[in-house]
């Protein structure tokens, strides 16, 4: 294994399976948003509700977190907050109004919360999403996942291999 091998960051060390949702049906990007943000909410370090959707809504204002591929990396670090923070919204039927440079329906969405002195460490996260999920492999066995267990367990495996 090379040193860049080993430094690259797990993303299963910012993640729980109570920040996995397995949504079906044709979602929203708005009610989807919003779920994951309600998970964010119930981690007591991290703050208040208000504070998360309003970096959240407000980052995608500026520009789509819609990256290609099916996924969506929404993002922002909170000036309080000491440690990285992942929540994922598994959505197999799509989301109808998240645009994306490519044009595909949106089915993952991983939303990030970092620290404000994160910066890089925020950066990394975003490209190892892409890195592990863009080839469409795990993405796909995401999708056919049924429990966010199921989901926890398959990112366990892909980082151990």
């Amino acid at each position: 294994m090379s040193n860049e091998e080993q430094q690259e960051i797990k993303i299963s060390s910012f993640l729980s399976e109570d920040r996995i949702l397995i949504l079906h049906g044709r979602q929203n990007k708005e009610d989807v948003l919003n779920a994951l943000i309600d998970l964010f909410a119930k981690v007591p370090d991290i703050g208040a509700r208000d504070d998360i959707a309003w970096g959240i809504f407000h980052r995608e204002g500026l520009m789509t977190t819609g990256i290609g591929n099916g996924i969506a990396v929404p993002h922002f670090r909170l000036p309080a907050l000491d440690e990285s923070y992942l929540a994922i919204a598994v959505c197999p039927d799509g989301i109808r109004d998240y645009h994306t440079p490519d044009g595909q329906i949106v089915k993952l969405v991983f939303m990030i919360i970092a620290g404000k002195k994160q910066k890089t460490l925020h950066v990394q996260m975003v490209a190892r999403i892409a890195k592990t999920f863009f080839d469409g492999r795990l993405k796909a066995a995401f999708l056919a996942c049924s429990e966010p267990e199921n989901c926890m367990k398959i990112l366990l495996h892909e980082e151990e291999a």
